[in-house]
């Protein structure tokens, strides 16, 4: 019987609850009643936990736990007309975070972005990474009909420093993953823990792998992008729901009592959203909504790995198509692009 694995009875988790508390602060997805799209909807959203029965975990969050590592809205530094100071760090202590297989392998692109493009890390993105840790919630199952992790093959992971099992009875089970935490679980009963990851999704995303810029301009330049300009609003939930979207604008606050004084916030942002390609002097790259959807899924499939060279940009989590609201598939767009791929290589042998 493994030492790192346990039952947690239900009587139990306020206790673990406590036991974590001591090394971490824990955050987990919560719901919270009608705060959603419409006014009888719920969110469920990345908050501080209390204890262990707010985390909702038979859904899927609305957001990616992404923004614990990258917030919303941050302010970076502050800055006077001679000198500037840095923000402090916001986790005073380390955090665990629980969150699915798909969110994990989410962070290796947004290492990608912010730690490998260019000539120098993001050091509020490091410094913050370094506090975050994982407890992974199991998904024997897809959680909805938009999942599609199987395909990105990010259904798995062994990166995280526990995993749970929420059960029927509503006890846990529980694998350790670090050793050097093992004191906090000193008097919980040791139960093997045979950890369970999808096998397959109610779907499969066939997704093309573009050899070279000639055959992404073939695919960029084809009728298939038509329909999203009469379908897409351009809203940009489907990139503000994303695991892996990291686009982001930066603003400088002056104070309206000193213009001297003030601050620079980072705050996320969306490919899909009017005005965001505007350059100085008034230029803009892609002026319609078809072209702005067209490069944000090129993006995705092809110009980020020809780049970084480790796969789609992508892991399946569904939320693109759960929040759109004209019901635009992401996955099916994929499918789409694979078609035209196909088509695009029996023209050229033909």
């Amino acid at each position: 019987m493994s030492n790192f694995d346990y039952k947690i009875a239900t009587e139990d988790k306020d206790k673990l609850f406590m036991s974590l508390s001591k090394e971490f602060d824990l955050y987990g997805p919560i719901r919270e009643v009608r705060a959603g799209r419409y006014c009888d909807t719920d969110a469920i959203m990345y908050r501080k936990l209390k204890n262990l029965d707010d985390i909702e975990y038979k859904e899927k969050s609305t957001y990616s736990p992404k923004e614990m590592l990258t917030p919303f809205t941050e302010t970076l530094f502050y800055f006077t007309e001679d000198s500037y100071t840095e923000t402090s760090e916001r986790y005073k202590k380390p955090v665990l975070v629980f969150v699915r297989a798909c969110d994990i392998n989410a962070i290796k692109y947004l290492d990608d972005m912010y730690l490998k493009n260019g000539n120098a890390e993001d050091v509020f993105y490091k410094r913050r990474k370094k506090m975050v840790h994982y407890a992974l919630m199991e998904c024997p199952n897809s959680l909805d009909q938009h999942c599609f992790c199987v395909s990105t093959n990010s259904n798995k992971t062994d990166d995280f420093t526990l995993a749970v099992r929420f059960n029927d009875d509503n006890s846990l089970n529980l694998k350790l993953n670090d050793e050097s935490l093992q004191g906090l679980f000193d008097g919980f009963t040791n139960e093997d823990f045979d950890l369970k990851f999808p096998e397959e999704n109610d779907f499969t995303v066939e997704f093309p792998e573009i050899k070279d810029n000639h055959e992404a301009n073939l695919i960029a330049n084809d009728s298939m992008w038509d329909e999203y300009q009469a379908r897409c609003i351009g809203c940009g939930s489907c990139t503000t729901s994303c695991s892996t979207c990291t686009c982001f604008t930066t603003r400088d606050i002056v104070y309206s009592q000193n213009t001297n004084v003030g601050e620079r916030r980072r705050t996320n942002a969306s490919c899909m959203t009017k005005d965001f390609d505007l350059v100085a002097g008034g230029g803009k790259f892609r002026t319609t909504i078809k072209d702005r959807y067209r490069y944000k899924i090129l993006h995705k499939i092809y110009a980020h790995n020809s780049r970084f060279g480790d796969g789609a940009m992508c892991v399946g989590c569904g939320r693109c198509s759960s929040h759109c609201p004209q019901l635009i598939s992401y996955p099916e767009t994929i499918n789409k692009v694979s078609k035209v791929l196909n088509t695009i290589r029996e023209n050229k042998e033909n």
